[in-house]
Formats: structure tokens, C-alpha cells, sequence
């Protein structure tokens, strides 16, 4: 098992492959440039600096909801990981949702620092000299990913959100699949393949949308 923290919620996400395959990160990437009236200006980080530190209260009051949800032995049947390595459903559920509040956490860093430095600069500045005529593209450039970020973080609270959903899905067949039979141990594999079922079913209709 990897021992830094970053990497094991890294790995479990699915890397740059699943950042890459995202549909929010595509969303995302289609708002911020229809909002470039916006953010091309300066002041766009008022908005960001309102906006996510009551966003990333209800990720906490979500993840706090989310290890609260189920019992013991639901618990059990999600998590653990595959002979192969695999990551266990509970693992992947606590990765989304870190997901969320590092995007969170990087939007507010990156407006506080566009903030800090946003200050009238002279033509005969050495970064202006350095830059030179690109100076100004550089700074949209800077912006625009920025605004991404801000744009993508949101977004990603709908995922938490499905997720939230996804967990519950499984909790309520889990208790469905008791009351129905009495389930021994040897079962416990077949209904977490139903979960898992049910988990792709509700992220194909998340992606549709």
C-alpha cells in the first residue's frame, strides 16, 4: 500500500487519465469560455473568495454525512481491497470527495494570489520587459486557468453529490437483500457486484446529463 496520503488519493481517483476523461472538467472548460466577458477583467476573485468557503463548509458537512451513513457490517462489504489492488467502493467514495475539497482549497489559493498581486504595473516594470508584448496574454492565460479551476471545483460538488447518491443506492439495496433472505456470508460478494451495478447505472445518467 503507498504511504503518501496525495498519491493513495490520487491513484484511487484514476490520475490525469480520469481527470482527462471527466465530463465536468469539459463542462467546465465550456462555462469558463462563455463566462470570458468576466473573467477577463480584474475583480473575478471577489467571486470566487465568496462563493467557496460556504461551498467547502457543506463538502465537510457531506463528508461528515458520508461516514455516517451505514452500519458495521455495510461498512465491511464496501471496503478492503481487491486481490488485484483494486480499490474498495468506500475508498473510492472518500477519494471523490477529497476530490472536491482540494479544488476547493486550490481555487481559493490562486484568487488570494491574483488578488495580492492585481496592482497597476509601469510600462518600464521588469516583468512587463520581460514579457513584453505577451504581458498581457500571460495575465489571460493566468486568469482564465484560474476561473477554470473555480468554474471545475463547483462543478465537482455535483459529483460529491451523485456520490452521496451512490452510497445511499447501495445501503438501501444492501437492507433490501436482508429483509428479502436471511444473507450469509457467501453472498456478500454478489451484492456487492448488484452495488456496484447500480453505481455505474447512476453515473451513466450523471454523465447524460
Amino acid at each position: 500500500m503507498n504511504t503518501n496520503v496525495f498519491q493513495r488519493y490520487w491513484q484511487i481517483y484514476g490520475g490525469f487519465t480520469a481527470l482527462i476523461k471527466s465530463p465536468y472538467l469539459w463542462i467546465s472548460i465550456a462555462i469558463t469560455a462563455l463566462l470570458f466577458p468576466h473573467w477577463s477583467t480584474t475583480n473575478w476573485w471577489d467571486d470566487v473568495l465568496s462563493i467557496m468557503p460556504n461551498l467547502l463548509g457543506f463538502s465537510l458537512g457531506g463528508y461528515a454525512m458520508w461516514i455516517a451513513i451505514g452500519d458495521d457490517n455495510f461498512r465491511k462489504l464496501i471496503s478492503g481491497e481487491d486481490e488485484d489492488g483494486t480499490a474498495s467502493p468506500y475508498m473510492e467514495v472518500n477519494a471523490a470527495f477529497v476530490h472536491f475539497i482540494v479544488l476547493q482549497i486550490l481555487s481559493m489559493l490562486v484568487a488570494l494570489t491574483a488578488k495580492a498581486y492585481s496592482f497597476p504595473v509601469s510600462a518600464d516594470n521588469k516583468i512587463v520587459l520581460f514579457f513584453g508584448e505577451y504581458y498581457k496574454f500571460t495575465c489571460l492565460v493566468g486568469y482564465g486557468f484560474s476561473y477554470l479551476l473555480f468554474i471545475y471545483a463547483l462543478l465537482s460538488a455535483l459529483a460529491a453529490t451523485l456520490a452521496l447518491l451512490r452510497v445511499s443506492s447501495w445501503y438501501d439495496t444492501f437492507h433490501t437483500h436482508q429483509k428479502e433472505i436471511e444473507v450469509p456470508a457467501t453472498d456478500n460478494e454478489q451484492i456487492l457486484k448488484e452495488l456496484q451495478r447500480i453505481s455505474k447505472n447512476i453515473e451513466n445518467i450523471a454523465n447524460k446529463k
